[in-house]
């Protein structure tokens, strides 16, 4: 087994080596910075549109038409080319994986990066060899999309990424394959590791002094985000590192559990530093860090707390059952100091872990406010943790003004089916069954059905709501949106802070960003609040419940492209596989391991401040298309 693998070793070596001067020599008529939007023909002929609606219409209802892709991938435009490519590996034509790999050599740079993009979104595990080539001596964009597919592809590419960043030589940094690439092939190549289990930390350490800040980004998010004890000391030395990237990641692995107890000391001077960090990122990633020290990370959390930026303070907030304990003196203190709603309801969560009676008074009076967001957050209160706490409750706010209370509270009992209890439940119920509002009704319905019932509903696999349109709806949105110097659309996103200002992908995902400005320009998203927000991750909205329970009443399929979820990214936010609608989301950093899985549909133009003080519960005022 041992000569074996030494064997296959050597082969990659020398495959990964020798490809400098077949890949390059492939690429040389290539279009160089083609990456992304590529310039269409000045008129599109009745049978463009009819190929790109018909592309467009595949890719919608997931049924692979395999001769209409053959005919495709010899059109004399290359950018339909390039997203019939894209296309195999969305749908998985295992009988075209074989073209694609072919395609990474393709004369043109757009066409072999998408084939290399898609191969990965097909972890197409035959390709591993042809994509080792093209690490070695692609075009940059090919490179790089060959790098981030072997990562999707995983194990079976372990031994190409570990000869690449130069596995069992002194100077990787000099020596290895990867140090002759550019530094964003560089940081691919690093960042694939990211997928590996385990990953080979010790090869990606080396590539935290790499001169390119990217490069170090990619090395400090694989250590950072796994949690690696063996790349902490490493990390420790970048911690002043100029780019606000590097600082998050390094802060976001400075746990307890991962420092150890050795490099205890300097993490958490570390983290102290973070805390005052002039990027509020780190400085979240940091509250959240010193958080795990437990009640000796009082004096970092006291700082987290009273940061100027409220999603820092949210997070700090949310370790303090750990830190605070029993001690009523620190938690009133807190509570007096901080107003915003999404801290205190974060305190109030806190204190029911540790069975503190506090804040009752102050609660009871949320129960008669205006903003239903008080009403939630007291039912959430009165609830506690206990059945009888819960049914109470329940009854309590059974009646209230507004459904995603009424739906709140009977949730709190939706698991009480047997019991003393159980009759109260049912009262609740029946007169929830004949709720007005719909999703109140439902959950209604459901706590009265036969528990075996109920099981069996729950199981039901819903019908799906995705179906073909007539191919002139797809030929529209070609002629509106494909033909060269369209006019592309954007968002803007009206807050209570600001705006947000949005430029969409329509090529790259032209069936969300049509549901999108659809919904838009019908005034579905007006008045909702941010229900999800999680700091220095993801902000998000679009429904217009508020409770992230409700859709639009269709599902959308996913539309992956090489747009990468960088800050500021617009993605399509789902609860599975094509169960995409009318919620979206933005992030607050880069998020590379959702690449691949959630589609990318725009990105901010303007507004990244707005974007940043938005918390859970803001209102959004509404959406404007431009």
């Amino acid at each position: 087994m041992r000569g074996n693998r030494t064997l296959d070793r050597r082969w990659i070596v020398a495959l990964i080596a020798g490809a400098g001067m077949t890949a390059a020599g492939c690429a040389s008529t290539n279009t160089g910075a083609r990456t992304g939007l590529v310039p269409r023909a000045a008129r599109m002929t009745a049978l463009d549109v009819r190929h790109d609606a018909r592309l467009m219409a595949m890719l919608d209802v997931r049924r692979a038409d395999s001769l209409l892709v053959d005919t495709l991938l010899i059109d004399g435009d290359p950018d339909r080319r390039a997203r019939t490519a894209l296309a195999i590996g969305q749908l998985r034509m295992r009988a075209r994986f074989p073209h694609l790999r072919r395609l990474l050599t393709d004369g043109d740079t757009l066409i072999a990066a998408n084939a290399a993009y898609a191969l990965g979104v097909a972890k197409d595990t035959q390709a591993v060899a042809a994509l080792a080539r093209a690490i070695g001596g692609a075009p940059d964009p090919v490179a790089r999309e060959a790098a981030w597919a072997l990562g999707e592809i995983g194990e079976p590419s372990r031994t190409v990424l570990s000869v690449a960043l130069g596995d069992g030589l002194a100077a990787p940094l000099r020596g290895s394959s990867a140090s002759l690439r550019s530094a964003p092939v560089r940081a691919a190549l690093v960042l694939a590791t990211v997928k590996l289990r385990p990953a080979p930390i010790t090869l990606v350490v080396p590539w935290l002094a790499d001169t390119s800040a990217q490069v170090v980004r990619s090395a400090s998010y694989v250590i950072g985000r796994l949690r690696a004890p063996a790349g902490v000391r490493a990390l420790l030395a970048v911690r002043d590192h100029a780019d606000d990237e590097v600082r998050q990641n390094v802060a976001r692995a400075l746990t307890r559990t991962t420092v150890g107890d050795s490099l205890a000391a300097p993490a958490r001077e570390a983290l102290n530093a973070f805390l005052r960090d002039a990027d509020w990122r780190v400085r979240a990633n940091a509250a959240g860090s010193v958080s795990t020290f437990g009640a000796s990370a009082l004096d970092g959390v006291q700082i987290g707390l009273a940061d100027s930026v409220a999603n820092v303070r949210v997070v700090a907030t949310d370790s303090l059952s750990v830190v605070f304990g029993r001690d009523s003196a620190r938690w009133r203190l807190a509570w007096e100091r901080d107003t915003l709603l999404a801290v205190r309801r974060l305190m109030l969560a806190h204190v029911r872990r540790v069975a503190l009676p506090i804040f009752d008074a102050e609660v009871a009076t949320w129960e008669q406010r205006t903003d239903w967001r008080y009403r939630m957050a007291a039912l959430e209160h009165r609830a506690r943790t206990g059945d009888a706490d819960r049914v109470l409750a329940a009854e309590a706010f059974s009646a209230d003004a507004d459904p995603r209370v009424r739906s709140a509270a009977l949730q709190r009992v939706a698991n009480i089916l047997d019991g003393a209890l159980a009759t109260r439940v049912r009262l609740l119920a029946e007169r929830a069954s004949t709720d007005r509002d719909s999703v109140v009704r439902a959950l209604g319905q459901r706590l009265l059905a036969p528990r075996d019932t109920a099981a069996r509903v729950s199981r039901r696999v819903t019908p799906d709501s995705i179906v073909a349109r007539p191919l002139a709806e797809y030929e529209r949105l070609v002629r509106q949106w494909g033909a060269a110097g369209s006019r592309q659309p954007v968002a803007v996103i009206e807050t209570d802070y600001g705006v947000v200002t949005l430029q969409l992908f329509v090529r790259e995902a032209p069936l969300v960003v049509e549901a999108f400005v659809r919904l838009a320009k019908e005034g579905y998203y007006r008045n909702t609040v941010f229900h999800r927000v999680v700091p220095n991750f993801v902000v998000q909205d679009g429904d217009p419940r508020g409770d992230g329970t409700v859709g639009p009443g269709f599902s959308l399929r996913e539309s992956f492209s090489r747009q990468r979820h960088e800050r500021g990214c617009l993605g399509l936010a789902t609860s599975g596989p094509d169960t995409g609608g009318s919620q979206y989301y933005l992030c607050h950093s880069s998020q590379p391991h959702l690449d691949g899985a959630y589609t990318v549909f725009g990105t901010v133009l303007s507004g990244f401040d707005v974007m940043d003080r938005i918390v859970q519960g803001d209102r959004m005022v509404r959406i404007r298309i431009q």
